[in-house]
């Protein structure tokens, strides 16, 4: 009984550790990984003509959808259509996916709209 308490105990210590070390980037340090609160959230063609230059809804057509449990490798973010009261869309790789695109930074498990750290327009490499 003992062998199997520690042995949990350490697991769960373990998970704790690969969680936080996971999802460090959520505290708004730079590039990393950033949760997504919201299910169904677009993530649209960066590539497409004027979705760079000002990204919104009617320039950057949608390549896919993430959701609340998704977790996207945040590149470098830069103002855009306003969502929610935030101005800025970041250029993000989802998890699992082979191609990167771009999503209003609205949708990010962030405390504020600029993700400190992160590098601005100057910092987006296509």
């Amino acid at each position: 009984m003992r062998k199997t308490t520690a042995a949990l105990a350490a697991a769960g210590a373990l998970a704790l550790v690969v969680t936080f070390s996971q999802s460090a980037a959520a505290e708004g340090h730079g590039r990393g990984w950033y949760g997504v609160w919201a299910n169904g959230v677009n993530v649209r063609d960066i590539n497409e003509a004027g979705c760079f230059e000002s990204p919104s809804a009617s320039t950057c057509p949608v390549i896919g959808q993430i959701n609340s449990w998704d977790e996207v490798l945040v590149y470098c973010q830069i103002p855009g259509q306003t969502v929610g009261g935030n101005p800025y869309w970041v250029m993000v790789s989802p998890r699992g996916w082979d191609k990167y695109g771009i999503m209003s930074s609205y949708y990010i498990e962030n405390s504020t709209d600029w993700i400190d750290g992160v590098p601005g327009g100057n910092g987006c490499v296509i």
